[in-house]
This record gives C-alpha cells, sequence and structure tokens, in this order.
C-alpha cells in the first residue's frame, strides 16, 4: 500500500511539472518511464494520476503567460483578457471550478457512455468530414472579415499541415507557441497590469461546464478530431470567446474528454487520447475501470486544492515585467523548440509567430488560427494528401 501511495504521489508530481513546463508534456514522461522497464502496474498508477493534474496545471501558462499547449491553447484568448483587466484569479477559479464539476459528471456517467458510444459513434462516423467542413465554414462567415479569416484559415492549416508531417517530435509545441505565444511578444506594447482581484465566479459557469461535458463525450467519438482545442472552436461558433463561460467550456471539455476516453476504450477498443492509449498497454482498463475512475477523481480534487490554495501567489506572475519576462520566454521557447524539434521547429515557431503577428495586426479573431489543425483534419478525412 506504500508502494502504491508513493507511485501516486511521483505520477502527482510529474503532472504539476508537465503541466507547468511547455515542451515538457504529459505523454513525453510517460514514454519515458515506459522504456525505463517500469511495472506495468505501477505505471499504469503514474498515469493516472499524472495526466488529471497535468490537465488542470497547463491552463496556467496558458492564462499567464500565453504558452499554450494543444489541449488548452484557445484558453489563452479570453484567459489573457481577462488577465489584462486585473481578472487572473476569476479566471483561475472558474477552471478549477469547472473541471472538478466536469470529472464528476463524466464520472458519474462512465456507465452510461459505455452504452452509447458503440451506437452513437457509428451513426456520426461515416458523415464525419462534412459535418467537420460545414462547421468550419460556419466559423469563418461568422467572423469579422470572412476573406480576412479564410486566408489565415488556410495559411494557418497549411503550416499545421506541415509541422504534423514533419516527423518532429513535439509537432504542436513549436506551432502553437509560435502562433499565440511569440506573436504575442511581437505584438506587446508596455503597460502596467493591474492587481489581479479575487472577484465572485458565483454559478455563471455551471451551464457551460455541462455544455462541455457533452462537447467532450463527442469529442472522443470523433477521429481526428478529438482535440478539446478544436471542439471548443467550433463552440465559439454559438457563444463569444471573451467569456467565462468559455474558459468554464474549454476545461471541461479537456477534463470529461479525457474520463470517457476510458470508456471509449472500454466500449469500442478506441483510445483518443495518448495517456489513455498508455494506459491500455499497461493494465485491462475494462477490470480495473473503478479503481483508475477513482484514482482520477482523486489526483483531480488534489490539483485544484493545491492550485485554489497558491492561486494568489499565481496571480502575481501577472505583476512581472513582462519586457524581461517576454525576452525570458521567447529564449526559452527558442531553446526548447530547437532540443525537441530541431532547425524544423525553429521554422514553424518563426513562421507561427509572423502569422499570428499578423493575425493581430489586421484584426482577424485569432480563434482562426485553430486551421492550423483542423485543415489537416479535413485533408485527412478526404484522402487530399499534399
Amino acid at each position: 500500500m506504500l508502494e502504491e501511495t508513493v507511485t501516486f504521489l511521483g505520477g502527482v508530481i510529474f503532472g504539476f511539472l508537465s503541466g507547468l513546463l511547455p515542451g515538457l508534456h504529459s505523454n513525453t514522461i510517460i514514454s519515458m518511464l515506459a522504456a525505463s522497464g517500469i511495472d506495468g502496474d505501477a505505471l499504469a498508477i503514474i498515469i493516472i494520476s499524472l495526466y488529471p493534474v497535468h490537465l488542470v496545471t497547463s491552463f496556467i501558462p496558458s492564462i499567464f503567460f500565453g504558452i499554450p499547449e494543444s489541449s488548452s491553447v484557445v484558453a489563452v484568448l479570453p484567459g489573457q483578457r481577462m488577465v489584462r483587466q486585473g481578472k487572473g484569479i476569476e479566471a483561475l477559479k472558474t477552471i478549477l471550478l469547472s473541471s472538478i464539476l466536469a470529472a464528476f459528471i463524466s464520472a458519474s456517467l462512465l456507465q452510461l457512455s459505455i452504452d452509447a458510444f458503440p451506437l452513437v459513434y457509428g451513426f456520426i462516423s461515416p458523415h464525419l468530414k462534412y459535418i467537420l467542413l460545414g462547421i468550419s465554414l460556419l466559423l469563418l462567415l461568422k467572423s469579422r472579415s470572412p476573406l480576412l479569416s479564410f486566408l489565415v484559415f488556410i495559411s494557418s492549416g497549411l503550416l499545421g499541415h506541415y509541422s504534423l508531417n514533419s516527423g518532429m517530435e513535439d509537432p504542436f509545441l513549436p506551432l502553437f507557441s509560435g502562433m499565440f505565444a511569440v506573436s504575442a511578444i511581437l505584438a506587446y506594447r508596455k503597460s502596467r497590469m493591474p492587481e489581479q482581484k479575487e472577484g465572485q465566479t458565483g454559478t455563471r459557469f455551471i451551464k457551460f461546464s455541462l455544455l462541455g461535458v457533452l462537447l467532450g463525450f463527442l469529442a472522443d467519438l470523433i477521429p481526428g478530431v478529438g482535440s478539446p482545442s478544436q471542439v471548443a472552436a467550433f463552440a465559439s461558433i454559438f457563444f463569444p470567446l471573451n467569456t467565462l463561460g468559455f474558459l468554464a467550456a474549454i476545461s471541461s471539455i479537456s477534463v470529461s474528454e479525457a474520463v470517457f476516453s476510458l470508456a471509449t476504450s472500454a466500449s469500442i477498443g478506441k483510445s483518443r487520447i495518448g495517456a489513455t492509449a498508455w494506459l491500455s498497454q499497461s493494465t485491462d482498463i475494462s477490470e480495473n475501470l473503478f479503481f483508475l475512475v477513482s484514482a482520477f477523481l482523486f489526483s483531480m480534487a488534489i490539483a485544484v486544492a493545491v492550485i485554489y490554495l497558491l492561486r494568489k501567489q499565481i496571480s502575481r506572475i501577472a505583476s512581472l515585467d513582462f519586457s524581461v519576462m517576454n525576452l525570458v520566454l521567447g529564449l526559452y521557447l527558442f531553446t526548447i523548440t530547437f532540443i525537441l524539434d530541431g532547425f524544423s521547429g525553429i521554422l514553424v515557431l518563426s513562421l507561427g509567430g509572423m502569422l499570428g503577428w499578423a493575425t493581430i495586426r489586421l484584426g482577424v479573431e485569432r480563434i482562426t488560427l485553430m486551421g492550423a489543425i483542423i485543415v489537416p483534419t479535413l485533408l485527412l478525412l478526404f484522402r487530399i494528401f499534399l
């Protein structure tokens, strides 16, 4: 029992590290541990304790630094806006409350989802490419400037296609960091950030969190469109990006997708996220489903509690001198990109930075940059090979 507890806590620590340090992805840590020959049961405990902590913690650099990973990239947009308004703590609390709510709701619906997944998957799968194309067109038509949005959408899509097919170790790191973090550094104008106040979260987020759970359920059913950021990008058609509701939705999508991925693995043999794929190789998910879900919820509760208790200290990041901080962030991103992805990564990071900067200057909605993963998915579904 003591050994399992220590292993579990080790996974929690790894989750905090991978969430806070862009480039140190949870899948990277898991693959390194698997390669080390660690016992299968121990690896399963580490994975199920690491991943929920990683999910919640990864929103911190997205909100306060603008450095996203694939699951939290669209949180950059409303998150940074709220920090500039002195509402960084409120944004963080919304994400924490939505995450824990989504985790428990998804867990309560797990058995129902196991029964429903085979039926819904069979219905959606043949029509997926047309659904995705239609929603993409609607996303562009609802923008302020459809023509400019289309150009940004296609440009980011071509860059994403190159990045995802370049053989890089972590193609998402330079792609998203360039378009969102480097571009923000290039467009930065020195100004004093307001003090981050506590704010009242209330219950406004609940309906958006429930919507996020539903979208997380659907995300696990759709091959090639499972990224929470892709799903949230389409959801932005129905409610604005600058709301707390959007943060509640994206965090709920991320968490519920992770919980429901256990159900898809158990019911249709599909693992939509890397952590679940590794988990299925380490243990029988169907036989150990109750233990795995319980461990997931406990780990999630630890992460939420720790971040909530440290929320004021975390929010002080916003008061730092970003003239210096941007230089440090830029150097870090270029260094970690070169280490992981070499010159190809630097090329994608630079081009992504210029494209993101142009998007800001042109006044195009930055959600349009999600073409970076939507266009490659459409090419794959329509079997168009460039």
